[in-house]
């Protein structure tokens, strides 16, 4: 009985000290990722009246994009809409903006999470629309 009870607490602490150093490594593997960073750094300016296509790519995501989206307080100029599908690391913002100005666009997102939580990204452009 006491062989049996020392053989199964000699099981217990080897598997509770795999899951310690596993444990360790995700937390140091967290804790090191770079974020995640939207590109291009700066919009190109717009026309109105003209088709506007530009794309906007997530670098040093260590996991697909769940989402990347434009605020509602820092919204595109009418006209234009970013699109993404889930799991790409890129969105498009396109369309035919209809008014001249200087806007600031606020995109955002956030990356799926595995043993790391997810990971925010977001950037604030200035898009200017010229006729």
């Amino acid at each position: 009985m006491r062989f049996r009870s020392f053989v199964i607490g000699g099981l217990v602490m080897m598997l509770s000290g795999c899951e310690a150093v596993m444990f360790a490594n995700v937390l140091v593997g967290c804790a090191t990722r770079p974020p995640p960073k939207l590109v291009p750094t700066e919009l190109p300016t717009a026309r109105a009246g003209a088709p506007y296509s530009v794309r906007i790519d997530v670098i040093d995501a260590s996991t697909p994009i769940s989402r990347l989206l434009v605020a509602p307080a820092n919204p595109l100029p009418e006209g234009l809409v970013l699109s993404h599908e889930t799991r790409e690391k890129h969105g498009v913002i396109h369309g035919t903006p209809t008014k001249t100005g200087t806007y600031d666009v606020l995109v955002y997102g956030s990356t799926f999470g595995t043993q790391c939580t997810g990971q925010a990204v977001e950037r604030l452009y200035k898009l200017e629309v010229k006729q």
